[in-house]
């Protein structure tokens, strides 16, 4: 009876020892669960926080990539840009090249043309009404002495003859009395003129007569002296000392009507 007692008590301790001993062993098991699961949980944010930098350097790049496309296209439109400039500049450059070797033609055209523009302008000096005749035969010269003169430019020459013109243009829109000699034969006096544009030129002589230039008959014939107060008036006008007005005066081939 007391080994049976003895047996049953050796039998429980052993049952404890083992119970403790799985107890052991389940802890264990669940301290090194816990340990893999907060290593995972470790490990996944890790991976996570890999991944958000992944995702912030993707969209970074994408921004740069877009930004770089961007750029691409703003310089191939600064290329074509200076394509289309540099057309036009060899263009340009064609075209001054093409004119430059047309220069010596134009400037042997130019010569005659000169030529011509001074003979066609003495030959009006000539067929108009004879006033200042000697300054403008001078102003002839001067320009028949410049187109002999190898110092000057082409550009230079031609400039004079269009500043001629321009004179010669001026006068038909001027009145003015002034004093010159008068040629008749070979007696020259010293006269006063007044010119009206280029419709009249009169001029009153020592003894007080007035006389006008017929183009028509190349010579100067006397106006009746019904003219003179007209005379008189628009002479005070051509030297600005009354203010302009409508005058009469006396045309070629009119007749005075009182």
């Amino acid at each position: 009876m007391t080994k049976l007692k003895f047996m049953t008590r050796v039998s429980a301790i052993a049952l404890s020892l083992s119970m403790l001993g799985g107890a052991s062993v389940a802890q264990q098991e669940l301290t090194q669960a816990v340990r893999t699961a907060t290593q995972s949980t470790a490990a996944g944010a890790a991976a996570q926080s890999r991944i958000d930098n992944i995702d912030d350097s993707t969209s970074e790049i994408v921004g740069e990539y877009r930004a770089a496309l961007q750029e691409i296209d703003t310089v191939a439109l600064n290329v074509e840009q200076q394509r289309i400039f540099l057309r036009s500049q060899q263009n340009e450059i064609d075209s001054i090249r093409s004119q430059i070797s047309r220069v010596d033609e134009v400037q042997d055209q130019l010569l005659p043309m000169m030529l011509r523009m001074i003979g066609r302008l003495e030959e009006f000096i000539e067929s108009d009404i004879p006033f200042r005749l000697n300054e403008r035969r001078d102003r002839i010269q001067g320009l028949k002495d410049l187109m002999e003169d190898p110092t000057q430019s082409p550009s230079e020459r031609y400039r004079m003859i269009i500043n001629s013109y321009q004179i010669e243009l001026s006068y038909g829109r001027q009145n003015e009395s002034y004093s010159e000699d008068l040629i008749t034969g070979s007696d020259a006096r010293k006269v006063e003129f007044l010119r009206i544009g280029r419709v009249a030129l009169i001029y009153k002589d020592g003894d007080g007569s007035l006389n006008a230039w017929n183009v028509s008959k190349g010579a100067y014939e006397k106006l009746p002296s019904s003219y003179d107060m007209d005379y008189a008036n628009a002479t005070r006008i051509a030297l600005e000392q009354k203010t302009p007005e409508v005058f009469s005066m006396a045309l070629p081939g009119a007749t005075k009507v009182n």
